[in-house]
């Protein structure tokens, strides 16, 4: 009797102590599973303070939440760019194999265009591009060479390797009097570039391109040609300019919120927009791949090699002048892309037909070039690291 008396007020503290623990479990949200139970969720107190039960069922929903989750934005935009060096050949691919579907896709390119350059642009602010035009060594790197380096380099290979059919000779140096590609701030904002300095340096290259092209012309080529650049300064405006004001007007507005709310989306319909054009630009070249022969095999070999050639010299200036990852990727595309509807209509309006072939083709390889290029500075110039640790 004495010991079943001295036993009860050891179980019924036993049993307080019990509660005060499973409360304080539970105030912490630590409750454990019990073996074998398969919905587990947290107890409930009664108004009175006690505790219910330890074992309420957890929602279908929750436990789906837990065992799958979804695919964010940042996850879909690694993935994406990890794809592009295989999507974009087949883009090329299925514009030239199906011109007459695709094709119906070539009177929208501006308006797409304009809406890529409006989503990589939304993230600028005016101090980013006074800081571009402040410091101009990168910029004036590109533009010496665009319209230095690289005719001087064409002129050459063209003198030694077409000497005996001049008309492609003129087609391969035209190739690379042509301005900087808009295409390329697409690029550059996609391999996470500077983008103020691949605006400015596409707008100034489109600014100067009635000075450079017909000067380049006479010195490379050797003809007096007089060619208007009214029609491409307005192309490039409603393109370029136009939508890169705008999106800088709107982010300003916003006080940054737009870029930094809206970029992750905003990188995506840069990828999608730029595939696009890939896929409607490709329609034009198909006549083009169907009819090649040799010589023109070697042409657009010869046009492939050099054009790599501005994609290294533009990382090898940005290396030796020891800019920070951004600024070397911009002029990297800056360096390496050309505005080939501007070289395809001054060599169809002033040239004879052998000399549009060397610019048309570039067309072929321009965009699968790009995406290789960007596939390349993911792996040897990481974002993580920045610097000059491009291994090539």
């Amino acid at each position: 009797m004495r010991a079943a008396n001295r036993a009860a007020p050891r179980r019924d503290g036993c049993a307080n102590r019990g509660r005060k623990r499973a409360g304080s479990l539970l105030s912490r949200g630590q409750a454990r599973a019990r073996p074998g139970a398969r919905d587990i969720g947290v107890a409930e107190r009664t108004e009175g303070g006690r505790v219910e039960s330890a074992w309420a069922p957890r929602p279908v929903e929750a436990r789906a939440r837990r065992g799958r989750r979804p695919v964010t934005v940042s996850q879909a935009n690694r993935a994406i760019s990890r794809a592009m060096p295989f999507v974009v050949p087949s883009a090329m691919a299925l514009g030239i194999l199906l011109p007459g579907i695709v094709g119906r896709l070539v009177p929208a390119v501006p308006a797409v265009f304009f809406v890529v350059v409006f989503a990589g642009s939304a993230a600028l602010r005016l101090t980013s591009i006074r800081d571009v035009l402040r410091r101009p060594a990168p910029l004036l790197a590109i533009l010496a060479i665009l319209h230095t380096v690289m005719p001087v380099l064409a002129w050459a290979v063209a003198r030694v390797g077409f000497a005996a059919h001049p008309d492609i000779a003129e087609g391969v140096i035209l190739e690379f009097l042509a301005p900087t590609a808009s295409a390329g701030f697409a690029w550059i904002s996609i391999c996470g570039g500077s983008t103020p300095l691949g605006l400015v340096a596409v707008f100034a290259d489109t600014v100067l391109s009635p000075v450079f092209i017909p000067l380049g012309v006479r010195v490379f080529i050797g003809s007096n040609v007089a060619i208007s650049t009214s029609s491409l300064a307005w192309d490039m405006a409603v393109m370029i300019l136009i939508p890169g004001v705008l999106a800088v007007l709107v982010n300003e507005a916003s006080g940054g919120r737009c870029g930094r709310r809206a970029g992750p989306w905003l990188e995506i319909v840069v990828k999608l927009g730029i595939l696009l054009v890939i896929l409607a630009s490709a329609t034009r070249i198909a006549p083009l791949v169907r009819t090649l022969n040799p010589l023109l095999a070697v042409v657009t070999a010869v046009m492939f090699l050099v054009s790599a050639a501005g994609y290294l010299l533009g990382w090898a200036a940005g290396r030796a002048m020891r800019r920070d990852r951004g600024d070397v990727v911009a002029m990297i595309y800056g360096s390496g892309m050309r505005n080939i509807n501007a070289g395809a209509v001054i060599a169809v309006s002033y040239f004879p037909a052998a000399t549009v072939f060397p610019v048309i083709v570039s067309t072929l390889f321009q965009q699968v070039t790009a995406a290789l290029v960007a596939a390349v500075i993911r792996r040897r110039l990481p974002r993580e690291g920045g610097g000059l640790g491009m291994r090539l």
